[in-house]
C-alpha cells in the first residue's frame, strides 16, 4: 500500500511536471494529473478563480486527498459499474475512487481492476519491452473485469505506458490492464 495514496504504491508515483496545484496553488511539492471539479470553492486558495473555473487537472496529494475535488460523472458512472458488482459498499468505492490521481494512462476510458471488495494497487508499468512480453503470464487481464488474454502475440506495446499492472491489496492477485494506441 502506497504511502502518499492507499492504490498507488510509492514506487510507481510520478508527478506530472505541473508547477502549481490548481487548488491550493502551491509550488513547492509534487504535482499529478488529477481531472475533476473543486466542490466548495471557498476551501480553495483562490475561491473567485475557483468558482468561475472549478474544472482542475494538476494538483498536490494533500488536495487530492482533501475531500473538496471530484472526478467527472462521465469517469464515476464507468467506474460505478465495476464497483455496483465487486464492492458490498458503493458509495466507500466510489468515495475511495475520487481519492485516486490520474497516474496510470487511460486513453480509451476508465478502468481499474477491483478485488476482494476493493480497488486494487497501481504497481507500475514494465521496466523495459522483455518485462512487458512476460505481463500476461504473470497477471491476470483486465477489460472492466477479470478477462481472458486471448491474443496470440507478446505483449510488445508501442509505448510502455500502455501497459498498467495492479496488485490486490488483500490476496495479492496481479492483473493488468493494456490500453493500446
Amino acid at each position: 500500500m502506497g504511502s502518499t495514496f492507499k492504490y498507488i504504491e510509492d514506487g510507481a508515483m510520478f508527478p506530472c511536471g505541473g508547477t502549481r496545484c490548481h487548488h491550493c496553488e502551491r509550488d513547492d511539492i509534487p504535482i499529478y494529473n488529477f481531472r475533476g471539479k473543486i466542490v466548495n470553492p471557498e476551501r480553495a486558495k483562490n475561491p473567485q478563480l475557483a468558482t468561475d473555473e472549478p474544472e482542475v487537472s494538476e494538483l498536490c496529494a494533500d488536495c487530492i486527498l482533501s475531500g473538496n475535488i471530484r472526478k467527472g460523472d462521465d469517469e464515476i458512472s464507468r467506474i460505478h459499474a465495476i464497483a455496483k458488482v465487486r464492492s458490498p459498499d458503493l458509495e466507500i468505492a466510489i468515495e475511495n475512487y475520487h481519492a485516486i490521481p490520474h497516474i496510470p494512462l487511460m486513453m480509451q476510458d476508465a478502468d481499474w481492476p477491483m478485488c476482494c471488495d476493493d480497488w486494487c494497487e497501481f504497481t507500475g508499468i514494465p521496466q523495459d519491452y522483455d518485462a512487458s512480453a512476460l505481463v500476461p503470464s504473470n497477471h491476470q487481464y483486465w477489460d472492466h473485469g477479470p478477462a481472458k488474454w486471448g491474443f496470440d502475440f507478446e505483449l510488445r506495446p508501442e509505448s510502455l505506458r500502455e501497459v498498467s499492472a495492479f496488485r490486490c491489496l488483500e490476496c495479492d492477485q496481479m492483473y493488468f490492464i493494456w490500453q493500446p494506441t
